[in-house]
């Protein structure tokens, strides 16, 4: 829709500061700020989603998440009225406001860190880059979903800014590549028009967040780029030549009676040929939420098995930079030659694309080389890791799915445990459709002895990653907060399972060890160590008194070393 007045908008542009006190500057020259603190704070978070805009639905979350959701979007139209209304002076073609999404046009106006994250420290004032003030200063607003947005935003901007002024662009990786592919080989994503039959305000709601944490998850997972044509006319954007979107996605919602039912299809880009469908339900209207099992199982499946897609037809291009979907999955392939070259790969990719994903994944595949005995010429463990972590979380473009991965190595390899527990928090709120996040959750909880908050999220990545091809991870860490609880048989049930699909899986086999000899099978439970030595000889039972296991509670600990001990890992 924007692309229609660009050309009437070339030749006036409107500039948006967010460093410091907020200021909206006409192409005029005039100030035309909002007097509004609720209406600057929307237009900022609006402002920052870039192009792709922001979705009314997490507008509500972030503005009034302590309201109903009948309540909070009478509120958010309330909003966006007067926020038009307010933007019109400056320029009537500055905002787009559609039944799912708000956008700002980048072409009408200038937003200043915006233009940082584009070139650099060049386009920043010097005075502001020497003391970079806080983003909204000023601004304080009592709606915690935006306190905590903002008090991230600050953290990250000034980090980046700071960082950016004080060190040279990071050198290339691999002076063997020689540049990076023309065409951008990201897999595309079109979300066409939802099919809903249903006046609840509540479904109506689930149907935009679920369409939401889907696209979400694919951009995360699989780098995607999500077009969204769901307030497009159908035969307008059914086939995007431009874009040539890899794959469609519809969202149906069916109320009857008292119940919903979802489902969600995915179509092939040349014909919306249906490839496959998943659905859920019926489940009772006044239930239906993000957090519901069955919701949560419907968000895993379809972004599991459309990353599984786009990633298998992405096969035959080489030049196509490596996938975290395909990264994770080679990782715990397990095979430590596969390992040497995944990290070629990943420096590569983070050398094409420059993107926070890449640094997160080397991060997290540093893990291997505590947990899973991989021993690599990468420099010291520990310096290497407090490296690739500082250049993720210093990053604004850090999505979710990094942000759990450097949250994981903080914890496991620098024992940062305070700042892994705020990663992983942090990584939740924006990527709560993670399996992956919700499982190293789990494992942090676990280290900690908070077993029952262990639970509830294991749980949840179980039913987000039930068709994960690393889903035999989260039934490892499941066995876990079994064999630290003292629930042995479990611990051994899950820990055969896991063991018949990777025999050679570290963290299965030292669990299972553990677990078995305190049920008595001993020669089972040396087994275990047995394969444990013969990939690394110097195992033992000081593996936890080093802390090379990670878990910091005193109970768990006698179990540890009292199962290795009888497991003759002394």
């Amino acid at each position: 829709m924007f692309d229609a007045r660009r050309k009437a908008c070339a030749d006036r542009a409107a500039t948006l500061d967010l460093l410091g006190p907020m200021r909206l500057t006409g192409a005029d020259g005039a100030d035309y700020t909002s007097r509004s603190t609720h209406r600057q704070a929307m237009l900022a978070v609006i402002a920052l989603a870039g192009r792709g805009g922001v979705s009314r639905a997490r507008l509500q979350d972030l503005f009034w998440g302590d309201k109903d959701t009948q309540r909070a979007a009478q509120s958010l139209r309330t909003a966006l009225h007067g926020l038009r209304r307010e933007l019109a002076e400056c320029d009537p073609a500055l905002i787009e406001i559609t039944p799912s999404l708000v956008r700002l046009d980048p072409d009408v106006v200038s937003v200043d860190l915006l233009r940082f994250l584009r070139d650099g420290v060049s386009a920043l004032p010097t005075e502001i880059v020497s003391d970079p003030p806080d983003v909204l200063e000023g601004i304080d607003l009592p709606a915690e979903g935006f306190e905590e947005w903002l008090r991230d935003q600050r953290m990250q901007w000034r980090d980046r800014i700071i960082e950016a002024a004080a060190e040279p662009p990071r050198a290339r990786l691999l002076t063997d590549y020689s540049t990076p592919p023309a065409e951008d080989l990201r897999p595309v994503i079109g979300l066409l028009q939802p099919v809903i039959h249903s006046r609840s305000i509540n479904a109506l709601y689930l149907a935009e967040a679920l369409v939401d944490c889907i696209s979400d998850g694919l951009r995360d997972y699989v780098g995607a780029r999500v077009f969204d044509y769901r307030d497009r006319d159908a035969d307008t954007c059914e086939l995007d030549v431009q874009n040539s979107p890899s794959l469609y996605l519809r969202f149906r919602l069916y109320e009857l009676g008292d119940s919903v039912s979802l489902r969600v299809l995915v179509m092939d880009r040349s014909n919306t040929e249906l490839l496959w469908f998943a659905e859920r339900g019926p489940i009772r209207t006044d239930r239906a939420c993000l957090e519901h099992s069955e919701v949560l199982g419907l968000l895993g499946e379809v972004v599991e098995r459309t990353s599984g897609t786009l990633a298998s037809g992405a096969e035959g291009n080489p030049d196509a930079p490596i996938t975290p979907f395909h990264a994770l999955t080679s990782m715990f392939q397990l095979d430590h030659q596969a390992l040497d070259d995944l990290e070629a790969e990943l420096e590569r990719a983070w050398q094409v694309t420059n993107a926070p994903i890449y640094p997160a994944l080397l991060a997290y595949q540093n893990t291997f080389r505590v947990g899973e005995h991989w021993q690599t010429g990468r420099g010291t463990l520990e310096e290497d890791t407090r490296r690739l972590v500082a250049q993720v979380r210093s990053d604004p473009a850090s999505g979710g799915l990094a942000l759990g991965m450097v949250g994981h190595a903080a914890g496991y390899v620098l024992h940062d445990h305070e700042g892994a527990g705020d990663m992983l928090q942090h990584a939740l709120r924006m990527a709560p459709q993670s399996a992956f996040c919700w499982d190293h959750l789990a494992l942090h909880c676990t280290y900690g002895g908070k077993y029952d908050l262990a639970q509830v999220a294991s749980r949840n990545a179980l039913r987000l990653g039930a068709f994960s091809p690393i889903s035999f991870t989260m039934q490892t860490t499941r066995s876990m907060i079994a064999t630290l609880q003292g629930d042995f048989p479990t611990a051994t049930d899950l820990g055969a399972r896991v063991l018949s699909l990777r025999p050679n899986f570290g963290a299965a086999l030292r669990y299972m060890s553990i677990a078995l000899a305190h049920r008595g099978d001993i020669d089972g439970a040396k087994d275990c160590v047995q394969r444990l030595r013969s990939m690394d000889p110097a195992f033992s039972v000081d593996w936890v008194r080093d802390d090379r296991m990670a878990v910091r509670d005193a109970r768990a600990k006698r179990i540890l070393i009292e199962g290795l001990t009888k497991a003759g890992a002394d």
